[in-house]
């Protein structure tokens, strides 16, 4: 009776925990919080510290892989625009973070856009090397000249190829990942081997067609 009895409580206090559970659900964090979190890893310099350690890794990798290139293959790397080349740092403050699909699509064209330094340099190690340079974005066509200028002020020039995403893609399609893998796998069907893919959300390099995939931090926002 007694074995009964403690097996009974046990129960009893089970239920207890698992009916509380569902009535106090852990609190997320803050949302003004998590913004000042935000900016602090930004302003304090860890942001871009942790992006030169990328940058690095995929420096060292290009090397490498241009140095076992006995058979002479056409070698490309593929670049993202917005948090891998150039920052939007600054208008993604101004929206506190947020903001609707067309002030976000404004604000990647408006305002000076700073290079992201650590990656310009390895820009210009694969241009040293022979390394063919495409950039696929998410951009919509529709911006093509203001992105055209945008990257020639930053300091990017003499790319292979501009992929833009269709006017109106992102209305029709919840991820990216099928026009950037899609794009990347005709940039092969031109004869190039792309050695590495690099962009901020993960379906910059998500579905293939590239050797290696290299994420930069982007704690603002996700692009699936």
């Amino acid at each position: 009776m007694i074995i009964k009895s403690i097996q009974f409580k046990s129960i009893i206090v089970a239920l207890c925990l698992f009916f509380s559970s569902i009535l106090y659900a852990q609190e997320p964090q803050n949302l003004a919080l998590v913004k000042k979190q935000l900016i602090a890893y930004h302003d304090s310099g860890a942001y871009m510290a942790d992006i030169k350690i990328v940058a690095e890794h995929a420096e060292n990798y290009l090397l490498k892989v241009v140095r076992a290139n006995h058979s002479k293959q056409k070698l490309a790397v593929v670049f993202d625009i917005d948090e891998t080349v150039i920052s939007n740092y600054e208008g993604s403050k101004a929206l506190g973070f947020g903001g609707t699909l067309p002030q976000i699509i404004q604000m990647t064209v408006t305002g000076d856009k700073e290079p992201i330094i650590p990656v310009r340099e390895l820009y210009y190690l694969a241009k040293k090397n022979n390394v063919a340079i495409f950039f696929v974005t998410g951009r919509p066509e529709k911006q093509r000249t203001v992105t055209i200028n945008i990257l020639h002020k930053a300091g990017y020039k003499g790319w292979k190829q501009l992929y833009l995403e269709s006017n109106g893609y992102k209305t029709h399609h919840k991820s990216a990942v099928p026009y950037k893998s899609n794009t990347r796998k005709a940039i092969e069907a031109q004869g190039y081997h792309i050695i590495f893919s690099m962009g901020d959300q993960a379906s910059d390099f998500e579905g293939g067609y590239t050797q290696k995939g290299f994420k930069l931090p982007n704690p603002y926002y996700l692009i699936p």
